[in-house]
């Protein structure tokens, strides 16, 4: 299970590794109400079990629509992903992410003024984190 929420099209992620992925689209997608939720089939059928919360059972989600989906959030959403697509893709903003973090990291480390919050080699490109 990957909560991909921060990284969601900021970075390919190999989707073959996980049996659920989940996003809040508020992150890097859309605005809030869209959860993206990319659920493999073995993964699914092994999810059917009766003594889960219905809010966690993939299985009736995947048959049914279990709630009123948010149709204007669901729509902007579409808007990026065509965004996204006409600017090149996920290659594109893994490129454009990659420079945004090292311009920041860069300021943050160049003085004592800010402190890095993480270890350097834990350092997330899209959740910077520091102290003052």
């Amino acid at each position: 299970i990957c909560d991909a929420s921060s990284d969601f099209i900021s970075r390919p992620i190999d989707i073959d590794r996980y049996g659920l992925i989940y996003a809040g689209a508020q992150k890097n997608l859309g605005p809030s109400g869209v959860t993206v939720v990319i659920v493999r089939k073995d993964f699914l059928q092994t999810a059917n079990k009766k003594d889960i919360p219905s809010f966690l059972d993939f299985h009736s989600h995947a048959e049914r629509i279990f709630n009123t989906p948010p149709t204007f959030a669901v729509y902007m959403v579409n808007l990026v992903l065509k965004w996204v697509e006409e600017k090149g893709g996920i290659p594109h903003f893994v490129d454009i992410n990659n420079k945004k973090a090292d311009l920041l990291y860069s300021t943050i480390d160049s003085d004592e003024f800010y402190r890095g919050a993480a270890e350097k080699a834990s350092r997330s490109k899209m959740n910077v984190t520091f102290r003052l």
